[in-house]
């Protein structure tokens, strides 16, 4: 019978030493009959940090089609921006994070302004924040400026006059948010106060766990970026909703009413109708020279089909024609503009 020494605990030390001095090659670790006492190499291992006070599991997926709420807000925030600032803006939807409120605010870029709004009837409130150089140009567009290029990014905080100017833009981005959640529920979210120092901006715990969404906003030539952060507790009311597979968010389902309104409209809109039996191009000193009682003859033939225009597009080709003794035209044959 084989015995088997054991190694005391000063022996182990100085294996292990060796394995990590590289004394002893890999190898011999593998080789049939040998057994591993320790971990190989305990100087390449990696320690990672555990927080038992939090959750280690972050909400970026726990709410599904979320995403979806997210784009509808960006397209109604684009038409409110341009119908405000009376020119084209579009707004897209970037990256959904999820992390916790105080790493929210510590890591916070250099932002122009901080405004929080609440969210009723849900719990909680959230926060939009503008870079400086999406503040500073929407102010200026604001004022009656152009979208130049050379646009200036002053090295200073956000004024009040200015906050007060872009608040009333995080005040339709809090329109826009409703009108994306009204498929869902029916949101009030409306404007509280701003802030230029994120410090002090404190409306949640530090441990608060929050939906993080970033949104690129371009008018022009300027192009400025937004975050918006929502609490994810604020959201779990709409978890089974937004689970459905079927689920008709708020622009899909208006869209038919919509459609069918603009439709009737058009029904009922007027459009100027003629009969053109022939074209002839004058000069101006041709067209001087006329006087009362000249004849300017048209180069077509009586009986030759005539175009009917409506507005300035041929529809129908017709044949000319005299009814009750007024002149008339037979419609033939219908002609799309551009066919």
């Amino acid at each position: 019978m084989t015995v088997e020494r054991i190694l005391n605990q000063e022996e182990i030390d100085e294996l292990l030493a060796a394995f990590d001095g590289g004394e002893i090659d890999d190898h011999l670790r593998e080789e049939p009959g040998m057994k591993q006492t320790a971990p190989s190499s305990r100087a390449g291992r990696q320690v990672s940090s555990i927080d038992l006070t939090r959750g280690q599991n972050y909400s970026k997926w726990r709410i599904a089609n979320l995403d979806v709420v997210f784009s509808s807000f960006a397209r109604y925030y684009a038409i409110s921006l341009s119908n405000s600032l009376q020119q084209g803006v579009t707004v897209k939807k970037g990256e959904i994070v999820s992390r916790f409120f105080d790493d929210f605010i510590g890591n916070l870029p250099d932002a122009g302004l901080l405004g929080a709004f609440t969210l009723e009837p849900l719990k909680g409130s959230g926060v939009f924040v503008f870079d400086k150089e999406l503040c500073f140009g929407l102010v200026q567009l604001m004022l009656g400026g152009g979208t130049a290029t050379d646009m200036i990014v002053l090295d200073r905080d956000v004024t009040a006059i200015e906050a007060n100017i872009i608040k009333s833009l995080m005040k339709e981005g809090c329109s826009a948010l409703n009108r994306a959640f009204s498929s869902l529920d029916v949101l009030e979210a409306g404007m509280g106060r701003v802030e230029t120092n994120p410090r002090l901006l404190s409306v949640l715990a530090p441990d608060t766990e929050v939906i993080q969404v970033g949104f690129t906003v371009q008018a022009g030539d300027l192009e400025g970026e937004i975050l918006m952060i929502i609490p994810y507790f604020s959201l779990e009311p709409f978890k089974d909703k937004l689970r459905a597979d079927k689920i008709e968010m708020s622009e899909s389902k208006g869209d038919g009413k919509w459609h069918n309104t603009l439709r009737q409209e058009l029904m009922d809109m007027e459009v100027p109708v003629a009969a053109v039996w022939g074209e002839l191009h004058l000069t101006i000193q041709e067209i001087l020279s006329l006087e009362e009682g000249d004849i300017i003859g048209l180069d077509y033939e009586a009986d030759a089909p005539v175009r009917i225009l409506a507005g300035d597009r041929t529809k129908f080709m017709a044949q000319p024609g005299i009814k009750n003794g007024k002149k008339a035209v037979r419609l033939t044959k219908t002609q799309f503009a551009g066919e």
